[in-house]
């Protein structure tokens, strides 16, 4: 073991007195911000160790530790992490004890349509969807309603315009969806919001459990599913959506948003590089766009039309050709995007159990 990991299970007995640990596993590409171990006691328990290394990780930690305290009364079909200790504060450094959750990470480029593991994802992305938002709301998390949420989306859209870097064939697919108030109907509810496969564990067959809830909001239930569409081949992407679907009653333009947001954070990726990252990474986040446009001129990209049309006058659409900024036009769009209840069908019928 090294001085590092020696400090760091100090720091763990510091925060959880009388237990004593027999072996310290670091996982070091965990997350780089984060110094994080995995600690085994002598009767054979595992915690993990989360010790924040910059400020702004500290904070991130603190977030997670609020979200985990909101899920704690929730009934989920898989484990979370539950907050056993903290160091005090004469401590060297600040460190968290967590309940370890055991699993494997799934990997979505080797899962097929057909395994039993897509409908395992859907269940537990519509188990988290199903959450009260009040829980969340209650407690002060994140909350974005559908027209802040498009806001946000545009600012960042309209930054990575400037770049100067990107096709204007992809900035014009972009800008119709943003600018189509249809698109935007749906029921805001509670998402884990950084919903990566590395954070969904599993045993083979069922998620057995999901870590990393620091971005806990309400939102837009195509946030979840659009972190899985960059990992997994289409034809999964759409079975794990269709999936869903089936265990949760969704909007008809679920699939168009969650493609527009996989595909819009590769233009947050290109800014973030060209902002500060390294020449390299600067390079990769090109040729990831490339790779997007040459699939958008072969015709392999989803179509982002709403499925559904609201009846209205019809929308005038500045060419990116012509457009000196995105900002503009979208701050009097999106005044009118509404909430549509999604709890009320138009043709009330009785209602069965989702799950």
């Amino acid at each position: 073991m090294g001085k590092p990991s020696l400090i760091l299970a100090a720091l763990a007995a510091d925060a959880l007195p009388g237990v004593r640990f027999v072996s310290v596993q670091d996982l070091a590409d965990y997350q780089p911000e984060v110094k994080t171990l995995v600690l085994t006691t002598e009767d054979g328990r595992q915690v993990l160790l989360k010790s924040p290394r910059t400020v702004s990780a500290a904070t991130t930690i603190g977030t997670e530790v609020r979200a985990l305290r909101v899920l704690k009364p929730v009934s989920l079909p898989f484990q979370i992490s539950t907050l056993l200790g903290e160091s005090s504060a004469k401590a060297e450094q600040k460190a968290f004890i967590f309940d370890y959750v055991s699993g494997r990470e799934i990997s979505l480029d080797s899962v097929k349509a057909e395994d039993p593991i897509v409908a395992a994802v859907a269940l537990a992305i519509a188990k988290i969807h199903s959450i009260p938002t009040a829980l969340v709301s209650d407690a002060g998390l994140p909350e974005y309603v559908p027209a802040q949420s498009v806001k946000e989306r545009v600012a960042e859209f309209d930054r990575a315009m400037d770049t100067g870097k990107i096709h204007r064939d992809l900035l014009e697919r972009w800008q119709v969806a943003l600018l189509d108030i249809n698109l935007f109907r749906y029921q805001p509810t509670v998402v884990h919001g950084n919903l990566l496969s590395q954070y969904l564990l599993t045993d083979g067959k069922d998620i057995t459990g999901i870590t990393d809830w620091a971005s806990l909001s309400i939102d837009d239930p195509a946030v979840d599913l659009s972190s899985l569409y960059g990992e997994a081949s289409p034809e999964v992407a759409a079975a794990i959506t269709l999936a869903y679907e089936g265990y949760l009653r969704a909007d008809k333009n679920l699939r168009q948003r969650a493609n527009l947001y996989f595909e819009l954070s590769l233009a947050s990726y290109l800014l973030q590089t060209t902002e500060s990252g390294t020449e390299d990474e600067i390079a990769e986040a090109e040729g990831i766009l490339a790779d997007l446009l040459n699939d958008l001129h072969a015709g392999l990209l989803p179509s982002l039309t709403p499925t559904e049309f609201a009846v209205s006058g019809p929308e005038v659409v500045t060419p990116i050709s012509s457009a000196s900024s995105f900002t503009s036009p979208i701050a009097v769009v999106t005044e009118n995007i509404e909430v549509i209840d999604l709890s009320q069908p138009e043709n009330p019928k009785p209602e069965e159990g989702l799950f």
